[in-house]
């Protein structure tokens, strides 16, 4: 199995406090540029929630 990194297009913070400490995440740095990004490209796409804690603590949800 091979390793390729991972980009996404879009986020959205879904409550109050995760639009207010968005900035404090490494999401708005990571999102893809639209000279790079390919609507009609083959790759897997998949939708997921990610919940950053203010412990530090990291959740992916499917």
């Amino acid at each position: 199995m091979a390793f390729r990194p991972a980009s996404y297009d879009n986020f959205e913070p879904l409550n109050q406090p995760a639009k207010d400490y968005t900035k404090e995440t490494p999401l708005p740095n990571l999102l893809k540029s639209s000279e790079t990004s390919s609507r009609n490209s083959a790759a897997p796409v998949a939708k997921f929630t990610v919940v950053f804690a203010p412990t530090g603590t990291l959740e992916v949800n499917p």
